[in-house]
């Protein structure tokens, strides 16, 4: 299973490599620096957001809501916590399980290295450069016939 693992790591780090240099290598490099930096940079502005004004009432009414008309309503933030709250409960114990059983006799910084900055960095990178071919493949007609 290990070489299973390993052969499929390898196709997948050719496909982000093809895609990476057959494309336009500099936008995609430019769109995951500048996305890293968006994400960043609201980090702590999305992070913290929770809603309050939607619990005022519609705009209409002169009490708050999203100006547009195009707001969510006041039970959407609460539906979605719980919904993760669920979703995190539910999963926990499997995901806490499987991670302890690979990270035997690791320290602690590597257990923080290996299961939360490492992949993250990696999925930022993937998503990326992937997300930055398909922008540029639907912005220009000429990229979806490989010109």
């Amino acid at each position: 299973i290990v070489n299973l693992s390993r052969f499929n790591f390898s196709l997948g780090m050719a496909l982000l490599l093809a895609v990476l240099f057959l494309g336009e290598t500099y936008y995609c490099l430019d769109l995951v620096v500048q996305s890293f930096g968006y994400y960043c940079w609201y980090f702590l502005k999305v992070a913290f957001q929770t809603d309050a004004f939607e619990r005022l009432g519609k705009a209409s009414m002169g009490l708050g809501g999203a100006p547009d008309g195009k707001g969510g309503s006041d039970t959407w933030m609460s539906a979605w916590t719980i919904f993760y709250w669920g979703w995190w409960i539910s999963w926990a114990p499997f995901c806490g399980t499987f991670l302890a059983k690979i990270s035997r006799g690791r320290t602690l910084r590597q257990f923080i290295l290996g299961t939360l900055i490492i992949p993250s960095l990696y999925s930022f990178v993937w998503f990326g450069i992937f997300g930055a071919e398909g922008i540029r493949m639907q912005r220009l007609p000429g990229a979806r016939r490989g010109r």
